[in-house]
């Protein structure tokens, strides 16, 4: 299912490298971020697993992306959240400790691995810049299992 804002921009609407690098710098920035910040609000152990997994991936898939963006010589975009990511990040920042966290934590992710998703997912397919379509392209499965695995921990 493809979610609205992916709809309608459609395929015909290519999605700039420059967009690309900022969104990609700041999905891997606020991926780290909440999950270290899970690590610290809340005990259940399940979700504690899913942010270390989250922290190991992403912090692998950060030096990917540098080194991407190194071998295109593209200038590095701004390491910052973008708003949609500093709306998400402010949002668990406010939530109280324990299991209201958990369950912030779960569902801000579901909502940020649909968008970020959708976003690589166009880029892998219309982008202009062949390096970082491949990263992007590398990127889709693994935004796809997390998000299928914190689908999975909302029920």
């Amino acid at each position: 299912m493809t979610p609205p804002d992916a709809a309608a921009r459609g395929p015909q609407t290519a999605i700039t490298t420059e967009a690309f690098l900022r969104q990609a710098v700041a999905m891997l920035k606020f991926e780290v971020a909440s999950s270290q910040l899970a690590l610290r609000k809340t005990k259940a152990e399940v979700v504690q697993n899913f942010a270390r997994q989250l922290i190991l991936d992403y912090s692998a898939a950060g030096m990917k992306f540098r080194q991407a963006v190194a071998e295109t010589k593209l200038k590095p975009p701004r390491d910052a959240l973008d708003e949609s990511h500093k709306a998400l990040s402010d949002e668990l920042a406010h939530t109280p400790p324990g299991k209201a966290f958990a369950k912030a934590y779960i569902e801000v992710q579901i909502k940020g691995l649909r968008d970020d998703l959708a976003f690589f997912e166009a880029y892998a397919q219309n982008g202009d810049d062949e390096r970082m379509k491949f990263f992007a392209q590398e990127m889709v499965p693994v935004l796809r299992g997390h998000l299928e695995q914190a689908e999975k921990l909302r029920r």
